[in-house]
């Protein structure tokens, strides 16, 4: 596919904009015109492309691009030269047109570099929002009132508090194990209302199961002090 070039990629590229008339077109200067055909002069010799050039042939360039003149037609959409060698002018044809394409190439990887970063921001962010209210008339209905949480409200859940069902793992307040998805309670508590927890607290809806977990632990706690205690 042919790249298109646009008056902003060759001012980009330091070329100046001219209109007059019907005549619309994009001149480029000496330095611009040599940086493109690769030709330098340290004072004591010419380089084209980093190799060595005769001083005859190194002024001959440079001539050329000085007082000849190299432009852009936007209305015809073809580049033109005058006074400047043909080989000169293709030369400086393919080297435009390759920076214009990299450009190009620059601008369309940056755009779908920020439109993958955007699909994956919007994809974390739902993914970390809670859209539990979809269950929440069923959560409520099946649920159990909580009583033991304690607020700056007073016991048990604030009013207007809703009960979901958890969607995602997250550890029971009561003893602390990993609850399952779909296995909890899950409410929100206010900090500025808080007293003892807040943010987003998940509880097993079993509560046998903290029961047993609880246990396990203090029954792990009690052997280690028996070891203590014989040592």
């Amino acid at each position: 596919m042919m790249t298109k070039i646009t008056v902003e990629k060759l001012v980009a590229l330091g070329g100046k904009r001219w209109q007059k008339g019907n005549m619309d077109r994009v001149y480029f200067n000496y330095e611009e015109l040599a940086n493109f055909y690769g030709l330098k002069y340290d004072g004591w010799k010419f380089t084209v492309d980093g190799e060595k050039v005769s001083n005859n042939s190194g002024r001959y360039f440079a001539s050329a691009l000085r007082n000849g003149k190299f432009w852009f037609d936007l209305t015809t959409g073809e580049f033109a030269s005058k006074y400047i060698d043909e080989k000169i002018t293709a030369k400086i044809i393919d080297r435009i047109t390759e920076a214009v394409t990299k450009m190009t190439e620059a601008e369309t990887k940056e755009a779908e570099t920020k439109e993958t970063e955007t699909k994956e921001t919007e994809t974390k962010e739902a993914e970390t929002k809670t859209d539990e209210p979809e269950v929440a008339e069923a959560a409520e209905a099946s649920a159990p009132k909580i009583r033991d949480v304690r607020t700056a409200v007073g016991p048990g859940l604030p009013p207007g508090v809703k009960i979901y069902t958890n969607r995602k793992p997250g550890y029971c307040r009561h003893c602390g194990k990993l609850v399952p998805a779909g296995q909890g309670h899950l409410y929100y508590i206010d900090p500025d209302e808080a007293y003892e927890v807040s943010g987003w607290i998940v509880e097993h809806m079993d509560k046998n199961i903290c029961r047993a977990e609880i246990n396990r632990r203090n029954d792990q706690l009690t052997a280690r002090a028996r070891l203590y205690s014989t040592d």
